[in-house]
């Protein structure tokens, strides 16, 4: 598209407040100057853009003039949880039109620090995105502070225990259990999980190669037991991807496994918090749990030697 027509559409789009259009642009923005962003996070901006037409419809603000302290009272909002969006229910029609119906809305509730985050992170890619386009040189997020977190990382989410993934392990099929070990042994993120293909399996050397976060790879290797649960699954599965579906689908699938077990459902995520802190337990190096998770910074690996580290724990029962 030609400077000016995207500089007029923006400004139409933002003077309609259309979602469709300003979503358009945001995507358009980040996919140019962008190296980073998967769908999951792709779709939390959305809703950022979201939060922030509501708010400004609200409040009658201008998207392309807003006054200077509107970016923090948002965020403000944000956090008393005095925003709620309609959610959105999708049909396949929906989907290939890039439309979709609005269903009940739930209820206001308190966003966490990390959600707050999240959320502004995608309204500031809409500002990025009109001033890309030429429709505005406004920045109303600049010097926006979300309140600090008052919960320390490693106390809000936690692995499972090595003895409930045994019991996850027990119940299921082939394609269950080499998900469950791919997170709780590869240390697999959810979306890498299911772009897995045969292809990037090397049993023979016990490895596999995995497209993870910025489309970077990565080399990761087998635990004897994902080794043999790969061979089961190869045996039953003549699909091109060895779990294959969508990261949702995956989560869901966890989740009735845990529901059928008893077993409390902190996330699928939480899979992959288990191999870091297995890996910390066993005496391996942070640097090792960063390479093997593939961790941009070694610091990010540190929350798993909190999770394993029980020393402090022993210490006190003695006393």
């Amino acid at each position: 598209m030609e400077p000016e027509q995207r500089r007029r559409d923006a400004v139409r789009a933002a003077r309609d407040r259309d979602l469709v259009s300003l979503w358009s642009l945001t995507v358009a923005h980040h996919t140019l100057h962008s190296t980073q962003g998967s769908r999951h996070t792709l779709r939390t901006y959305r809703n950022g853009l979201r939060f922030w037409l509501l708010f400004t419809e609200r409040h009658a603000v201008g998207l392309l003039r807003p006054k200077a302290d509107q970016g923090s009272l948002f965020a403000r909002e944000l956090e008393a949880g005095l925003l709620v969006l309609e959610r959105e229910r999708k049909t396949k029609a929906d989907a290939k039109l890039g439309t979709s119906r609005p269903a009940p809305a739930s209820g206001p509730r308190p966003l966490s620090t990390s959600s707050v985050n999240v959320y502004l992170a995608g309204a500031r890619a809409l500002y990025r995105a009109l001033r890309w386009a030429d429709a505005t040189d406004a920045d109303p997020f600049r010097d926006v502070k979300v309140k600090a977190d008052q919960v320390a990382r490693w106390d809000k989410r936690f692995p499972y225990p090595q003895l409930t993934i045994e019991v996850l392990l027990q119940t299921g099929d082939a394609r269950h259990r080499v998900t469950v070990l791919l997170g709780a042994h590869a240390g697999l993120r959810a979306s890498e999980m299911v772009k897995l293909k045969w292809s990037d399996v090397e049993l023979e050397a016990s490895r596999l190669q995995v497209l993870g976060k910025g489309n970077k790879r990565r080399w990761v290797s087998l635990s004897a037991s994902l080794k043999r649960a790969l061979l089961e699954r190869r045996v039953e599965s003549a699909d091109l991807f060895v779990v294959g579906g969508t990261p949702e689908a995956a989560r869901l699938r966890l989740r009735r496994i845990c529901l059928r077990t008893n077993v409390p459902f902190l996330s699928l995520h939480a899979l992959r918090h288990s191999a870091g802190t297995r890996l910390v337990k066993s005496g391996r190096s942070l640097q090792d749990v960063a390479r093997h998770l593939g961790h941009a910074s070694v610091a990010t690996a540190e929350i798993y030697a909190k999770w394993a580290d029980e020393g402090l724990k022993n210490e006190l029962e003695n006393w």
